[in-house]
């Protein structure tokens, strides 16, 4: 008996559509994975670059820092920088992912700006306010970042006992966990 050509052309049919289903939702996730990234890559860019702008200040202005402050400063462009280098880690968490792209833009801008256009014979008398608020950001700063490696370190372990459950015979687990 022949196979029916009918049921042979409806099932290439079927088999061609849903290889074009399943080809068309591969490649729009694919598409857009790219666009996220590509976007992640702009945003890291940007805060590099606004990031790099503070260093320069905090460098180039140093002199008419308070010296107590100069140090917490550039410790907190240091753990910025640290921190948009795992922006993608970060995205995770959209209340930490806000506050450092708040102190990039403008809280760290502005507390710089409004310290540095004071005149230099009033500038001791308002140090200490400023570096209350260099503290208050570089206290965010720390917290932010040490929650970053705090998540990934927690993304470390579940993954050591993800390969050790898929390397290790759940019998011979069970045993040794219970002192057998």
């Amino acid at each position: 008996m022949l196979p029916n050509l009918w049921a042979l052309l409806a099932g290439a049919v079927v088999g061609g559509v849903a290889a074009a289903g399943t080809y068309g939702t591969l490649a729009g996730r694919e598409q857009s994975r790219l666009r996220r990234s590509e976007q992640l890559n702009e945003d890291q860019e940007r805060l590099r670059s606004e990031l790099a702008s503070i260093d320069q200040t905090v460098r180039s202005r140093s002199a008419q820092l308070p010296p107590s402050t100069q140090g917490q400063l550039r410790m907190m462009v240091v753990g910025l920088e640290d921190i948009v280098d795992r922006w993608d880690s970060l995205a995770r968490y959209p209340e930490h992912h806000d506050a450092v792209n708040r102190t990039i833009k403008r809280h760290l801008p502005r507390t710089l700006e409004l310290f540095l256009a004071l005149p230099d014979s009033d500038k001791p008398r308002h140090a200490a306010e400023f570096k209350a608020q260099i503290g208050l950001l570089a206290g965010g700063v720390a917290k932010t970042r040490d929650t970053v490696v705090s998540k990934n370190l927690q993304a470390l372990q579940t993954n050591r006992w993800l390969i050790e459950e898929s390397l290790v015979d759940p019998d011979e687990k069970l045993f040794r966990d219970n002192g057998l």
